[in-house]
């Protein structure tokens, strides 16, 4: 199938309203079997959603507190754009907050889109009045200084079984975090949105009624 040129405004727009389940299971269907983050990584509140191209984060645990760790922190969001979703790669840090509100209100400021941490997450009362979209795999009031740097920005990471490329999509839902390769990333929406439409009519004639059997044998999914 031919990608398909879609505005990066719409296809953000069109992703958020497709489920994760659906992206997944067209990224199966493509033999891309590794595309769902670890299912620890969740909504800090029930309902957000977020979608868009992904800016990686790479750090890593550290007992050193140096003024260059913090210079390279905030250059860091120097590269945040309109419609960015920030992912952190923590190299398995499982003790620290690697977001929090200051973060939040600085790059929601300028349009990013939200941020997804293999790691943790603190102020969560402020980050949801701001109604940013944080997904976190834990929380913790412990800063980051003195136990954890960045390392790496906008360069490959993996999280979980998942290799991330900047540039490559993020969707996530209340479900859990999918990614997208940047190549394929209209190309699945597509897909995605067909799945979408035949499991409303799935729906539809289940709750009419419909043998579980002859609709499947129908359509191919239940």
């Amino acid at each position: 199938m031919a990608q398909e040129e879609i505005g990066q405004t719409e296809m953000i727009e069109r992703y958020k309203r497709v489920h994760t389940p659906a992206i997944s299971d067209i990224l199966d269907q493509k033999g891309l079997f590794h595309q769902v983050l670890p299912p620890a990584i969740q909504a800090i509140e029930n309902g957000m959603r977020l979608a868009g191209p992904v800016l990686t984060v790479k750090g890593t645990p550290t007992v050193i507190d140096k003024l260059e760790y913090l210079e390279l922190a905030m250059r860091a969001y120097s590269f945040v754009e309109p419609g960015t979703v920030v992912i952190f790669d923590t190299g398995s840090d499982p003790s620290t907050a690697h977001w929090g509100e200051m973060l939040s209100t600085t790059t929601q400021a300028k349009g990013c889109g939200g941020a997804v941490l293999d790691g943790g997450v603190r102020d969560v009362d402020a980050i949801k009045r701001l109604g940013f979209p944080v997904f976190a795999r834990y929380r913790t009031p412990a800063d980051i200084r003195g136990r954890w740097r960045y390392v790496e920005i906008n360069e490959d990471i993996r999280v979980g079984e998942t290799i991330i490329h900047p540039g490559d999509w993020a969707i996530a839902d209340s479900n859990g975090v999918v990614i997208v390769p940047k190549e394929l990333a209209a190309e699945v929406l597509i897909l995605a949105e067909k799945v979408v439409d035949t499991e409303k009519t799935i729906w539809q004639e289940l709750k009419a009624g419909a043998s579980p059997i002859e609709v499947f044998k129908k359509y191919g999914r239940f």
